[in-house]
């Protein structure tokens, strides 16, 4: 045990300080030379730790970037939030989407229907607007300010409905409020019938490329009712955003 202690001990180190010398380490962790050698050499034959050759300083392995890469690339958005949009479902009855931006639009990548007679017509795979879809603005809202301006000039600014926003000054304003309230708003600005409120979720680099949503038709509720559920719909994208690896600062 006490092995393993030691060997975690230089990990641990090399982890908050890169480029040490061998010395650096024994006086850290005071060990002596010889055995902080020994240790280091049996974690360079697992790649753990790497040796430059020209300056003879250590740092920590590849192995560790391999590892990292292959725990995130196993915690798939979609499997993690999936059991969170089901507790939505079951708690609000309405239509829940999650939705990732590819960095120019927002997809439809899981969906869980509605418990109500009138559902929506909405697919996995589908492409939504950014400037008139709750998810758009979740995800919009939390960009870049040089994306935001280079997607606002992209927009074609079709007007769906009569709500829909029709320019770049209103819907920069409404993205000052999401980023305010922390979540997103659609007044039937997509579809006359259909309202939604939308929160954004955060991924492992402090970016927001997802959002989660509750979407109502009309005729069977309206968009005062689905904001009683504000709250638990942004604890759910918290809960997604830690579960893949998001910190706050």
């Amino acid at each position: 045990m006490k092995t393993l202690e030691k060997a975690m001990g230089i990990i641990s180190l090399l982890e908050r300080e890169s480029d040490l010398r061998l010395q650096d380490i024994s006086d850290t962790l005071h060990l002596e030379k010889s055995t902080t050698h020994r240790f280091l050499k049996a974690l360079l034959k697992h790649d753990m730790v790497k040796r430059d050759s020209l300056t003879n300083r250590y740092s920590l392995g590849f192995r560790f970037l391999r590892t990292g890469t292959k725990i995130l690339d196993s915690l798939s958005v979609r499997d993690i939030a999936h059991p969170y949009l089901l507790e939505l479902g079951e708690l609000t009855g309405d239509t829940i989407h999650l939705t990732l931006f590819d960095g120019s639009k927002v997809i439809y990548i899981d969906k869980v229907e509605s418990k109500k007679p009138i559902r929506m017509y909405s697919k996995i795979g589908n492409v939504v607007p950014l400037h008139c879809t709750g998810v758009g603005k979740a995800i919009l809202a939390f960009q870049p300010k040089e994306l935001v301006d280079s997607l606002l000039s992209q927009i074609q600014w079709i007007k769906y409905t009569k709500h829909t926003m029709t320019g770049p000054a209103q819907l920069e304003k409404a993205l000052a409020k999401v980023r305010s309230d922390g979540f997103a708003v659609d007044r039937y600005e997509h579809e006359d019938w259909v309202c939604c409120i939308a929160a954004p979720v955060w991924n492992h680099e402090r970016a927001v490329d997802c959002a989660i949503s509750i979407s109502a038709v009309e005729a069977k509720e309206d968009l005062s009712e689905i904001l009683r559920y504000k709250d638990e719909l942004m604890k759910k994208a918290n809960c997604i955003s830690e579960r893949r690896g998001y910190e706050k600062k």
